[in-house]
């Protein structure tokens, strides 16, 4: 199975006390990268879910944002101190005897009073751990299943590009072998007019058969042919074979595809076979984008 480094998943769950969305982004890169947004009432998870992104999604660069919003309106309710205002106010009545204190005091300065105000119930009495935790799963369920639909579609585009690719080499074998017997018939013409049967120049024929086999053996191109073949059938065994983490694998053999066509392409005399070459290096580098996706 074929995993795209793209994806995308969302969740929102709730409970009595709260409602938690958690949204997951996934884009390119060479290595795994997370950036989050995490609201401080679930800080001592944090932990935790990084560890969990890193587990599950392996590569690319991971986008969270978790957001919530309490249910419950006496869930932080902020209200009076009543024994704290009744200790200011003991303070403020016994500082009254001296005239040279100002005694009045605005509601504006009651209320910066330290701990003058406090919630009614803490974040620790917020019932959020399972909703929290089943939410981000889902999360990453959603984005996984979305990576695969991805990676499917690159699937079905680089296979269809590796068959381009074989038809091609199948005419490049035909032209090689066609090049091959006319190179020896080239050759025996251009001795045959170079030589007159008036002409003292005494030819050695096993000498003349060496010279022919050397330039063809310069010229053939049969151990490229073999080698990429071999390439693309392991490109393709790590295609639709194996565990994720393909991509790395798969740039790697893109570059020995390339490597023998450019012998090939050096190597030919023949113009059809060097257009044929130019189209694999088209459809290898076509690919090489789409590998770059690819987990």
């Amino acid at each position: 199975m074929l995993l795209s480094m793209t994806g995308y998943g969302k969740r929102e769950l709730q409970n009595n006390d709260i409602l938690i969305s958690v949204e997951l982004k996934s884009i390119n890169s060479r290595y795994l990268e997370i950036t989050h947004k995490i609201p401080r009432l679930f800080s001592s998870e944090e932990d935790e879910i990084l560890n969990l992104l890193r587990k599950k999604l392996n590569r690319g660069k991971i986008i969270l944002n978790i957001n919530y919003t309490l249910l419950d309106s006496k869930i932080n309710e902020t209200r009076i101190n009543q024994n704290r205002l009744d200790d200011y106010l003991k303070i403020i009545s016994s500082l009254k005897k001296y005239n040279s204190i100002d005694s009045t005091l605005s509601i504006d300065r009651i209320l910066s009073l330290p701990d003058i105000l406090e919630s009614s119930s803490g974040a620790s009495s917020i019932s959020y751990k399972r909703i929290l935790s089943k939410c981000i799963n889902e999360a990453i369920i959603d984005l996984i299943n979305m990576r695969s639909k991805e990676g499917k579609n690159l699937s079905d585009d680089i296979q269809l590009r590796l068959n381009k690719i074989d038809k091609n080499l199948k005419f490049i074998v035909k032209n090689s072998e066609k090049d091959q017997k006319q190179i020896l018939r080239d050759y025996k013409k251009k001795i045959s007019q170079l030589i007159d049967k008036n002409s003292k120049i005494v030819l050695d024929d096993n000498r003349l058969l060496q010279e022919i086999v050397i330039y063809m053996e310069k010229k053939d191109i049969n151990e490229e042919i073999t080698r990429l073949r071999s390439h693309i059938s392991v490109f393709t065994d790590c295609l639709n074979k194996g565990k994720i983490e393909k991509g790395k694998r798969m740039t790697f053999l893109l570059q020995e595809f390339l490597r023998e066509v450019n012998t090939i392409g050096s190597k030919t005399d023949n113009v059809k076979t060097s257009h044929l070459a130019v189209e694999i290096k088209t459809e290898i580098e076509k690919i090489r984008e789409q590998v770059q996706n690819i987990l």
